[in-house]
């Protein structure tokens, strides 16, 4: 029975050595590389123009089937792009006949109720688990991916993107096998047409390996089914990513808002405080002399939100992080939005305490630099 063949090069250079195709012991497999190796989901041929990079948030993640409710269905993989843009992963064998219609009704039922009952702060904690599992730190996972320094990431402004194409119904689905049957196929080809805010996509990873030799092997992943008009007009739809500007930022405010973020800017720059400018938003950092880096500490974005990052790593003390946590939960301001975020709404009650409760945080962050040898 004929094989399909790759050819590596041997050490001497006219000598080729023939990997052969072959088949995965068991799905397992496929999904345990998948999950170490993200990009054998090739972004490349996703988008040439600007190649997907992958953020993986969780393998065999729940899906709720109703609000606050647990896990009703298990994904195999969910990914997140540079643009935030959820990636939702299922890898079948060929040999599994499901690898067809059922597995495309299936990947859909996934996708509407995740996007429907997810939350942005779960989805979060599930990312910052399994970075830490791997010994990593998910904001510099963050920040690798998006091809910046972690100092110069908009790292709140990345996870604003995630929420909003939620909101948005802007995802990726990836099926993933070794062999794509042509009726699969053409259901991929006829749904990324279709769908306007959704990308369908398939991919085969071929596994060859080398006749006698099971160690010697080679992967080889391609896209399939993705036609040039479908690639054309999912980038058409695309925001261009590029920071935001001060005016653009106040023309989505109200005059009472926009007067409160005006004064946030210019008591930071008069204290010497950086401000970044995302694609959503603005951040407000600081360099802290311990950590030898620049450190984020509030964010602003519109039409009316404003959180406070409090990591444990501002300070040597984890109580004395709390203790300033504690006090600004107790201003009846801010609810908890994450791990390490406050986030206030402003409204006309709640401006009537935010200048008051900036001014404080900025007081409390001067403080905490000159505890650590700044100035």
């Amino acid at each position: 029975m004929y094989k399909p063949k790759i050819f590596i090069v041997g050490d001497n250079r006219d000598n080729l050595i023939a990997l052969e195709e072959a088949s995965y012991a068991t799905e397992a497999v496929l999904q345990l590389l998948l999950a170490k190796y993200p990009d054998l989901i090739p972004g490349d041929q996703i988008d040439p123009e600007s190649p997907r990079r992958w953020l993986f948030v969780a393998r065999e993640i729940g899906i709720p089937g109703e609000e606050n409710g647990s896990g009703r269905w298990s994904l195999d993989h969910l990914f997140l792009d540079q643009d935030g843009i959820p990636t939702f992963v299922e890898c079948k064998r060929a040999s599994d006949t499901r690898a067809r219609r059922e597995v495309v009704a299936q990947m859909l039922e996934y996708a509407a109720n995740g996007l429907e009952y997810w939350k942005i702060e779960d989805l979060r904690r599930v990312a910052d688990e399994t970075a830490r599992s791997r010994g990593a730190l998910l904001e510099s996972e963050i920040a690798s991916m998006l091809g910046e320094s972690e100092d110069e990431a908009d790292l709140e402004g990345y996870w604003q993107n995630v929420e909003d194409n939620l909101k948005k119904r802007r995802v990726r689905l990836v099926f993933v096998s070794d062999s794509t049957p042509k009726e699969l196929r053409r259901l991929v080809e006829f749904l990324n047409e279709e769908m306007a805010n959704v990308e369908v996509l398939a991919v085969e990873i071929k596994q060859f390996q080398r006749e006698g030799d099971r160690s010697q092997k080679a992967l080889v992943p391609r896209v399939v089914g993705l036609t040039e008009a479908a690639r054309s007009a999912k980038r058409d739809s695309k925001k261009p990513r590029r920071p935001t500007t001060r005016e653009e930022f106040m023309a989505k405010c109200s005059p009472e808002t926009a007067r409160f973020f005006a004064r946030v800017l210019d008591l930071a720059e008069q204290r010497g405080r950086i401000i970044y400018w995302g694609t959503l938003g603005f951040s407000t950092r600081v360099y802290a002399p311990r950590m030898e880096r620049v450190r984020t500490f509030a964010y602003g974005f519109p039409p009316a939100t404003f959180q406070v990052w409090l990591p444990n790593e501002w300070e040597r003390d984890e109580e004395a992080s709390e203790e300033l946590r504690r006090q600004l939960l107790a201003r009846g301001v801010f609810r908890e939005k994450g791990k390490y975020t406050l986030e206030a709404c402003l409204d006309e009650e709640t401006l009537q305490e935010m200048n008051d409760i900036y001014d404080f945080l900025l007081d409390e962050v001067d403080r905490h630099i000159a505890a650590q040898g700044g100035q």
